[in-house]
């Protein structure tokens, strides 16, 4: 029982990371249709569609016994269904992300505007 209920808590991890990618999406539209700048926002949706099937993987993983858990992991396909998407999807969001918001990082001396002169 208390099992189940960790199991069930694991899938927040993927649903907090949905909901941070959507958030990102849509400030990110904004930001582009403001500035002007190419849709790649939509690379946040494709990230949060990769990331249904670990969330999937983590509700079916409720109702199985300890070592039917440990029987999931590893190399098997339950492990691989659950983490070659979640690496993709983590992946994917965080190079839109540099691309959208790389600037804030770079500063002004990216922008090439010259630095003011003292005095």
């Amino acid at each position: 029982m208390l099992g189940d209920l960790a199991v069930l808590a694991s899938a927040t991890a993927p649903l907090g990371l949905m909901l941070a990618l959507w958030v990102l999406a849509q400030i990110s539209r904004r930001f582009g249709q403001v500035m002007g700048r190419p849709p790649l926002y939509r690379g946040f949706y494709a990230a949060l569609v990769l990331l249904l099937p670990p969330l999937v993987v983590r509700l079916l993983a409720v109702g199985l016994t300890a070592s039917e858990q440990r029987a999931t992991g590893g190399g098997s396909a339950w492990a691989l269904a659950h983490d070659l998407p979640l690496a993709a999807a983590v992946t994917l969001a965080v190079v839109v992300a540099w691309r959208y918001w790389g600037w804030l990082v770079r500063g002004q001396e990216a922008r090439g505007t010259p630095p003011r002169s003292r005095g």
